[in-house]
């Protein structure tokens, strides 16, 4: 029976993403998406709007309208963002794209919505590598980037806009000052990441760190209800529970919940699948006693001076170890 009611000891998620789609107008070759095994779908009104009335309860510091899909592939997204905003007024409001489908039109709508962030996942500036990479037409992308930032759009609509690249084994150092130089020209944030390996259906070079990930702070909920391990469980193989069963806060405190950020935290990580075969290389330091976030960080600080999991760097060309057919 599910139950809104909180109890002081529940811990709550700092984040909670909410895939009101997991259809995706992309084919990113580092993503796997488009192998995607269940149903193709949009979340329905009632499952997201009592979503956001669970929200209410605990007041989340940020939400996402986003995790396994591309956000304007739902005809709703618009109108899902103007109800979080007019339902939870001071918590962040987050939005990832790869802005291929936000034309002017849409992104006029944006305006005075209040978003926090926009991500854009753009990861080249060529449009052959581009289309090879993403499965999509870089100019209509650069057209729609070129009005949301223009800058009596961008006031209206957010400040705070992000530009991504996902290095795989073949960018080189061009392609990323390309980029660089483009996010430079249009006044954004750039941001390089590398590779993640999804569990291990990604090959990517960067390896298997063994401090605790910031993903178990968060929620991440799929189309159909069913809160998945993190992002990284595309298929929601790991789930959690069922936001139509039990609340978000119940289903955050589960014991299968409590399991993985308990394993996490005591350095267990790589001893508890799927997250021994994940690289997902950002550090959580919640919930720890001060000795252990030390430890943490200087092993994550360790992991990111030896690695170079995002920024600038030369690719080792490793084409043989980058193959879209083993996603």
């Amino acid at each position: 029976m599910k139950s809104n009611g909180r109890n002081q000891n529940m811990e709550v998620p700092r984040m909670v993403a909410i895939e009101t789609t997991n259809r995706c107008n992309a084919t990113c070759s580092f993503c796997p998406n488009s192998k995607l095994a269940r149903q193709r779908t949009t979340m329905s009104d009632e499952l997201f709007e009592s979503i956001i009335a669970d929200c209410q309860t605990f007041q989340p510091d940020t939400i996402e309208p986003f995790l396994n899909g591309e956000p304007f592939m739902d005809p709703k997204i618009i109108e899902r963002m103007e109800f979080i905003r007019a339902k939870l007024p001071n918590t962040k409001l987050k939005l990832y794209t790869n802005a291929n489908l936000l034309t002017p039109q849409k992104t006029d709508r944006l305006k005075g919505l209040g978003i926090d962030q926009i991500f854009v996942s753009l990861n080249s500036v060529n449009a052959e590598t581009y289309k090879k990479v993403m499965g999509l037409n870089l100019q209509k992308t650069m057209d729609n980037l070129k009005y949301l930032t223009s800058p009596d759009v961008r006031s209206k609509v957010c400040n705070n806009i992000t530009f991504r690249m996902t290095r795989t084994p073949y960018t080189t150092l061009f392609e990323q000052d390309q980029f660089l130089e483009y996010c430079k020209q249009l006044k954004v944030k750039p941001f390089i990441v590398g590779l993640f390996n999804y569990k291990g259906d990604i090959q990517s070079p960067l390896p298997i760190p063994g401090y605790p990930c910031e993903h178990i702070d968060r929620l991440d909920i799929l189309a159909d209800g069913r809160v998945t391990l993190c992002c990284m469980d595309h298929e929601g193989q790991y789930s959690w529970g069922d936001v139509k069963e039990d609340s978000l806060l119940e289903v955050f405190n589960s014991e299968i919940a409590l399991k993985y950020r308990n394993m996490h935290r005591t350095g267990k990580r790589l001893s508890i699948p799927p997250c021994g075969t994940c690289n997902l290389f950002w550090p959580s330091f919640k919930h720890m006693p001060l000795p252990r976030k030390a430890s943490v960080a200087i092993e994550a600080g360790w992991y990111f001076l030896s690695h170079h999991p995002n920024g600038r760097i030369r690719q080792s060309q490793g084409g043989d170890n980058f193959n879209n057919n083993e996603i």
